[in-house]
């Protein structure tokens, strides 16, 4: 529950941060452990819970996103841009997947650590008395973090849309509140002993209220759709437990829920004309429509769509907070399959939950839980990105553990006999050999040995990430340093990933700018920094602001032809980032090879009347671009820009003879 509680806390106060990938990684590799490792009353239910099919299905995201990041044949499902990243290193590359093997290793540790928080809490709620600590401590978290999240909106704060907190939080505080009714009926009977309903109701009224405002307040129509469905299945549930018993009854509440579900989704407003998995978004999805126009059969990578989206964008959108839906997200980096696949065990889902929660006597509410939070966040995944968030997604992940850990039949039975002979038979050690004691072992063993594996691994996922900050000695670099590192600040990482990329290149590289070397060591490191981007590039070749430093870096070392091709990298991976065009054009105007290169002139051409016609804020980068200019990049620059402004022609050549005769 500790484990659980700082994990969510945490991703949810530091959203999109390494530090809080790394704490949430550790944090529940150490539980899985405990969990796997120490024999309790608890883990035995587990056996019971995590079946060998439900392993095998909560199994294959992670199998196939670790599948994205190996070799493949050449000519096969191998994206084509390590093929094209390799002729411009001028070394073998393989062909991968993904086109970005650091965002598809986070999403990675991301799916494992939410796997973690869903079986760790399934362990933990097969007591019941536990299940229902762990509801009200959900509904603390989602209550606050809808109250941060709406304050910061509020005061105009950008951060991650909380609107799937808020609906999870409706859907925490219905399911306390008939949980409290129906403990109001228990102890209207005599002889009942147990904790009084009052204040756990009054406490999910508030923030029944508080989540559901901030929804009405500053989100769309969609989420609150979805709160809504989900809140129904649980109501539904609350109806045929109390009052509707019996096949007819049953049979009549479920076809009312049927017709309200189906009445609720047509006041949702859907686009027209557009790719169905942004048909819900009420915000512009511009580059993921284009994006969605080039998706592969197996995707681009887990993680892919962060990268990618740059690059679809319009010049100059950059700083837009545009996001795709989660289905879209989906589809860009694992295939339209893997979603129609996630759709089916979703609703499969939906479907036992809602059996299970019809079965139980008491307790019905979690499962009946899971069930609307599965309605709910399919809604929301074709509407915005926020169920892909760590902190939401690990709320998600507590929430199914909860359901699923109280939907086993006599769970809290199981898991609060720790004198049953199941239990004792397991404190004592193996029992003499024999099949069916053999194959009984068997079976309830592999749930830990599977909890083992998940916990070794996401320790590695945990010491690979902070690998970067521990080649630094712990320290963050100074500003200075930065600058010096990252001229005109090129380097803007769009993804965590992309920002350990940026520590290893600043790392390796730090040696030119340590004030404590002499002048002929620091000569002597200069070559360490095009070996820094050559690295960084053989996992993230679509990035563009390393393609042109390493074009700048590497211009007196090598071949113009090969400058050439690093700067043709930048212009394809990253064409739409004003903060690349002064160092390009520096470099390009530069290079009598770039000048002479029919292709390159156009591209020259495309950023010289952006900046002359569009951006005159940055017509000092033409002037620096003439001065260093090869005599063929002058000659160009000057046919050009006596073509959109021959006033600004003559205005920059008596600017450059002015600082020429300082």
């Amino acid at each position: 529950m500790l484990a659980e509680l700082v994990a969510t806390i945490a991703a949810l106060a530091m959203p999109e941060s390494l530090q809080s990938r790394v704490l949430a990684s550790f944090v529940l590799a150490t539980a899985a452990l405990v969990v796997a490792i120490f024999p309790s009353s608890a883990s035995l239910g587990l056996a019971k819970l995590l079946r060998p099919g439900l392993g095998v299905v909560l199994a294959v995201p992670a199998l196939w996103m670790a599948s994205q990041a190996v070799p493949m044949p050449m000519g096969t499902l191998g994206n084509a841009i390590w093929a094209t990243a390799s002729a411009a290193l001028n070394e073998p590359l393989a062909e991968i997947i993904t086109v970005d093997t650091g965002a598809t290793m986070f999403s990675f540790a991301q799916y494992c650590a939410v796997l973690a928080a869903a079986l760790v809490t399934a362990v933990v709620t097969l007591d019941r008395y536990r299940a229902a600590q762990v509801l009200h401590i959900l509904l603390l978290i989602a209550t606050i973090a809808t109250v941060m999240w709406f304050g910061k909106e509020t005061a105009g704060v950008a951060g991650p849309d909380g609107s799937t907190v808020a609906v999870l939080g409706v859907l925490l505080s219905c399911a306390t509140a008939i949980r409290a009714i129906d403990q109001f009926r228990r102890h209207s009977r005599p002889g009942t002993i147990g904790p009084a309903p009052l204040p756990a109701l009054s406490a999910a009224i508030i923030a029944m209220i508080v989540c559901m405002a901030a929804l009405l307040i500053r989100t769309n129509l969609t989420a609150v759709v979805a709160a809504l469905l989900g809140s129904g299945i649980l109501l539904s549930m609350f109806a045929i437990r109390r009052w509707f018993l019996g096949l007819w009854g049953t049979a009549g509440v479920l076809a009312t829920a049927v017709i309200f579900f189906i009445a609720s989704v047509t006041v949702i407003p859907f686009r027209t004309n557009t790719d169905l998995t942004i048909a819900l978004s009420t915000s512009s999805q511009i580059a993921t429509e284009r994006m969605l126009q080039d998706v592969r059969p197996a995707g681009s990578g887990a993680g892919a769509s962060t990268v990618l989206l740059p690059i679809y964008r319009d010049i100059g959108s950059g700083a837009l907070r545009e996001r795709p839906t989660a289905a879209a997200a989906i589809v860009v980096d694992m295939g339209w399959a893997f979603l129609c696949g996630l759709v089916v065990v979703a609703m499969l889902g939906t479907c036992i939950l809602i059996r299970r929660s019809l079965s139980r006597a008491y307790d019905y509410v979690y499962p009946a839980l899971g069930a609307g939070a599965s309605i709910t966040l399919t809604v929301l995944a074709f509407a915005d990105h926020g169920i892909l968030d760590l902190g939401a997604s690990l709320l998600i992940a507590a929430v199914f553990g909860l359901a699923f850990g109280q939907s086993v039949p006599s769970a809290g039975r199981d898991a609060i006999s720790p004198g049953s002979k199941e239990t004792s038979d397991w404190m004592a050690g193996p029992a003499p050999a024999s099949r069916p004691r053999f194959a009984s072992a068997l079976v309830t063993a592999w749930p830990r040995v599977a909890l083992m594996v998940l916990g070794i691994a996401l320790l590695v996922q945990a010491i690979w990430m902070v690998l970067p900050a521990w080649y630094l000695g712990g320290h963050s670099l100074p500003t200075g340093v930065v600058t010096a590192a990252w001229p005109n600040a090129t380097s803007k990482p769009v993804s965590v990933a992309a920002a350990r990329e940026d520590l290893w290149i600043r790392g390796e590289s730090r040696s030119l700018w340590d004030p404590a070397l002499s002048a002929d060591e620091q000569k002597t490191a200069l070559p360490v920094a095009p070996k820094a981007f050559a690295r960084a590039l053989r996992s993230s070749p679509l990035r563009g602001d390393i393609w042109l430093m390493l074009a700048a870096a590497s211009k007196r070392d090598l071949t113009q032809s090969d400058t050439a091709a690093m700067l043709k990298m930048s212009y394809y991976t990253a064409p739409n980032d004003l903060d690349l065009l002064p160092l390009r054009l520096s470099v390009a105007l530069a290079t009598d090879a770039v000048v002479r290169e029919l292709e390159f002139r156009d591209l020259i051409k495309r950023d010289v009347s952006l900046v002359v016609t569009h951006r005159p804020t940055l017509r000092p980068a033409l002037l620096a671009a003439y001065r260093s200019a090869s005599a063929g990049g002058k000659v160009y620059l000057e046919s050009l820009i006596s073509e959109l402004d021959p006033s600004y022609l003559d205005s920059m050549r008596a600017r450059n003879s002015r600082q020429g005769s300082r």
